[in-house]
């Protein structure tokens, strides 16, 4: 007697195929402007202005990342990037999590529409709040301050990252805590020593929305500073620009690529700190 082995076959429905088209486009609508920027950046002056435009060089050169390494203040900029996206981190995790680990465990009056306020923070543009921070931070003597910059900075990314320690820290049961308490431990090594590396996925998951919002950030520096040696990479690029004595579409896009690379790097390396993370927990379950 025979017996057959059915085989579990793909579901091909019109449903899954047009969803699955949806994010391709989507996806190449996102994608294709940064792939243009990358083109750009290794193409020759000649390349940059022929037709039909190629999307693929013709003829690959590194001599703009040179040029604007040697002619421009790049690494400067990068540096002070750095240093900004690495003290709103701190600064803002400081405030975010004990703020995200009060809203997920105590109960208090009006506990929902104060989450919902601080959203609504979240919502507020920097350009709605930059002429009078600059107005304010001219009579605290706050202009061209890094300390002034970063406390803007903080203010900025606390409302979404609190929002977002505090789904985290919602998954958690709280039997932990309970089981702490029990062996005498208080509120803040509960959560030093328990909750926040329990938590460390949603908190690697939280710098990366941080860091990359930072990095981004253009019109509070560009209001707030005004000396080369303080702007950072994304002022920097815009300030790059009238040093070239010449045609400078590539050269922008080459230092555009440059500002992408360390970005870039953080979100590979937190990603992978987060699948190490989960991996873990899994394990031991």
């Amino acid at each position: 007697m025979c017996r057959f082995i059915k085989i579990k076959r793909t579901d091909f429905s019109i449903e899954n195929i047009l969803i699955w088209v949806a994010y391709i486009l989507v996806s190449l609508f996102f994608m294709f402007p940064v792939l243009w920027v990358i083109s750009l950046s290794f193409k020759t002056t000649a390349e940059v202005f022929a037709y039909p435009p190629n999307l693929i060089p013709k003829n690959i050169t590194i001599n703009n990342f040179i040029e604007v390494l040697k002619n421009t203040s790049m690494f400067q900029y990068i540096l002070n990037s750095f240093k900004l996206v690495l003290f709103t981190v701190v600064g803002t995790l400081l405030v975010a999590i004990p703020a995200g680990y009060s809203f997920s465990r105590f109960t208090f009056k009006n506990k929902n529409k104060l989450l919902f306020a601080i959203l609504v923070f979240q919502m507020v543009s920097p350009i709605i709040i930059g002429i009078p921070l600059y107005r304010y931070y001219s009579s605290l003597g706050l202009l061209n301050s890094y300390f002034g910059l970063i406390m803007a900075y903080i203010a900025i990314q606390v409302p979404f990252a609190t929002f977002l320690l505090k789904g985290g820290f919602d998954n958690i049961p709280q039997e932990i805590d309970e089981a702490a308490k029990i062996d005498g431990a208080t509120r803040i090594q509960l959560l030093t020593k328990i909750i926040v590396p329990v938590s460390l996925p949603s908190i690697a998951s939280a710098i990366i929305f941080i860091s990359i919002n930072s990095w981004a950030q253009f019109l509070l520096p560009y209001l707030l500073l005004n000396k080369d040696k303080f702007y950072p990479v994304s002022v920097g690029i815009l300030m790059a620009q009238g040093t070239f004595q010449q045609i400078s579409t590539h050269l922008i896009e080459a230092a555009s690529v440059l500002s992408l690379i360390p970005a870039i790097i953080l979100v590979l390396f937190l990603q992978k700190f987060i699948l190490k993370a989960l991996t873990s927990g899994a394990v031991k379950g």
